[in-house]
């Protein structure tokens, strides 16, 4: 399955970047950092998505990378997660991927951030109403 059918030349950044990515089941996998692609005759081709603070770290670089890569080594983040672009299912304002990916893909940020913040936030385990 291809979301992208039909639409010709997208702006990656626009498209891709920094957007929330849920499983079709609405777990949460965090925001993409980053993008891996290949050459493939003269023009480059995205493999996968990737989520994580060390992706965000190169993507960024300078000294803000710098501190992101050691924030990351805090979370032992390290290699960024990888999700292959098969397994995305839609493009909304999130981006949809398999249940099945979703719930292997876990973001160690994001999961720190849920327990010690938002856990902490009286109400925050309550759905909303």
């Amino acid at each position: 399955m291809n979301p992208w059918t039909d639409l010709g030349l997208v702006d990656l950044s626009d498209s891709l970047l920094d957007r929330q990515i849920t499983g079709e089941d609405g777990t949460v996998v965090g925001k993409v950092d980053d993008l891996e692609l290949r050459a493939e005759g003269g023009t480059y081709v995205v493999d996968a998505l990737l989520v994580g603070p060390e992706a965000l770290a190169d993507r960024i670089g300078g000294p803000i990378g710098r501190l992101l890569h050691h924030v990351g080594r805090g979370f032992r983040a390290g290699a960024p997660r990888r999700i292959p672009l098969n397994a995305i299912r839609r493009i909304e304002p999130s981006i949809v991927v398999t249940t099945a990916v979703a719930q292997a893909t876990d973001s160690p940020s994001e999961d720190w951030v849920r327990r010690r913040i938002i856990g902490r936030i009286p109400g925050a385990g309550r759905a909303s109403r």
